[in-house]
């Protein structure tokens, strides 16, 4: 017989709503909450089975490998006008077979054999933003790495520069990433109604599928350098056919909007980090010294860096799915219907598999071989992220090509900390100072806000987060 889901108990006043807007307030520290006092499986009520929360490898494993009985939630969550308005979803939208026949036809285009080729670009791209920053004068970091991978992307993907392209999609992204900080509005009140942030919504949505439909057919008329959409255009299914332009809209607009947000989110925090731990940034910057920034995509001192910043402060913290078949999770029944929830934030600071695990220890990875569900920033299984290699390529040239000429130093008494919107990153702005490597002080202030909970910076644990 079944157990009933544990959990805590509804909200006093507002029931299950409460908690779920507990959960939408700050979905880490309650999915941690969660996680340490309920263990492997909890509900976001006790004995509510419409979302439930699992957490461990095996439980990983479990729903993110069965793509058949769990999708994922993101088909579910866009209104019905939204997906009316789009041209084309991407995969990160798609489940089942058309998943599967349109993820093989995609994915020669990302193998890393073929990432190679983006290098020279991003490294330029790179340099040109360090010649913008100003030796000691403040600057906003999450701003100039958002800046920075949104160029990359429109670049590497389809050939648009967006510094030089005023009318470019890279704005139009940026528009629809700025409507994120009305997400509860569009959420609970979807009307397209003058002046809503609804209606803006759908507007730039409209507007950069036009763009990106315009460049693509341009495409395939013209042709191009070999850049990503070359690739895609190239590409064949087993039947000899290749992506439709809608189709090839769908998945430029996901790649752009989620991909670029969680190279910057890495960047982000793998400088503060850095920043606040001397010995590893003395580590890495005698490692890139005399490297190329190219060169820098094989090091193995960045390469541990990103790793152990995925470890910490993945950009995706909680994975969810939603089944759509009853299924058995922890001895719990799971029905048909239920959000089911993972969570790489917790998976990734188990004891037992990464000692120390609130402490930033690049140098673990120099022996680390967690399995794929016990370690996953990319995710597991059929939607695992299939730009893993492009984003692997770029933060390391870019992470390199920073710390050959620059430290990065935050401003003594700026707060650090996370914002959970599409991805988890640094809560904006965060001022930092770019000091010249042989200027750059030894020592730096104390930092507040709710990274000391998420990282144990000063080795006392004091804050839990990590639970």
């Amino acid at each position: 017989m079944s157990r009933p889901v544990p959990g805590p108990p509804p909200h006093r006043w507002l029931g299950r709503r409460g908690n779920a807007h507990a959960y939408a307030a700050d979905p880490v520290a309650y999915t941690a909450r969660l996680h340490h006092d309920f263990g492997p499986v909890s509900g976001l009520v006790h004995g509510d089975g419409r979302q439930v929360f699992v957490f461990g490898a095996e439980h990983n494993r479990a729903v993110l490998t069965d793509g058949d009985r769990f999708h994922t939630v993101l088909e579910y969550a866009i209104p019905a006008r939204i997906r009316r308005v789009r041209r084309g979803i991407g995969l990160l939208n798609m489940n089942g077979p058309a998943h599967r026949a349109a993820r093989h036809t995609v994915t020669p285009s990302f193998r890393p054999q073929a990432m190679g080729r983006h290098a020279e670009v991003i490294a330029r791209i790179a340099a040109e933003e360090v010649d913008s920053w100003i030796p000691g004068q403040a600057f906003d970091l999450t701003a100039s790495m958002r800046r920075l991978t949104l160029r990359i992307a429109c670049r590497c993907f389809f050939g648009v520069d967006i510094a030089r392209d005023a009318e470019s999609v890279g704005h139009l992204v940026q528009q629809m990433l700025a409507l994120r900080y009305f997400a509860s509005s569009i959420r609970y009140f979807p009307f397209d109604l003058p002046g809503t942030p609804y209606r803006r919504l759908l507007t730039v949505i409209r507007r950069l599928d036009d763009a990106l439909a315009s460049i693509v057919d341009a495409r395939r008329t013209a042709g191009d350098p070999p850049d990503l959409l070359q690739s895609l255009l190239d590409n064949r299914d087993e039947h000899g056919k290749g992506l439709s332009d809608d189709q090839l809209v769908g998945h430029l607009t996901t790649l752009l909007v989620a991909g670029h947000e969680t190279s910057s989110s890495t960047l982000s925090w793998a400088l503060i980090l850095l920043s606040l731990h001397r010995s590893d940034l003395d580590e890495a910057l005698a490692d890139v010294e005399h490297r190329t920034p190219e060169e820098c995509a094989g090091s193995a001192v960045l390469d541990r860096t990103l790793k152990e910043t995925l470890r910490l402060l993945p950009p995706g913290p909680n994975t969810s799915r939603i089944a759509v078949a009853p299924a058995v999770l922890g001895g719990h029944e799971i029905p048909a219907g239920c959000q089911v929830v993972t969570s790489k934030y917790v998976t990734h600071r188990d004891p037992a598999r990464f000692p120390e695990p609130l402490r930033f220890r690049p140098e673990r990875w120099a022996t680390a071989d967690p399995g794929r569900y016990e370690y996953l920033p990319y995710g597991a299984g059929p939607h695992v992220c299939i730009g893993a290699a492009f984003a692997d390529l770029e933060m390391k040239i870019v992470l390199g090509t920073i710390l050959r000429r620059h430290v990065l130093v935050p401003v003594p008494g700026s707060p650090i900390s996370r914002e959970v919107g599409l991805l988890m990153s640094p809560k904006g702005p965060v001022p930092v100072m770019a000091h010249p490597r042989t200027a750059a002080p030894q020592r730096h202030d104390p930092v507040d806000g709710d990274l000391n909970e998420m990282v144990d910076l000063y080795g006392d644990e004091r804050w839990r987060l990590g639970w």
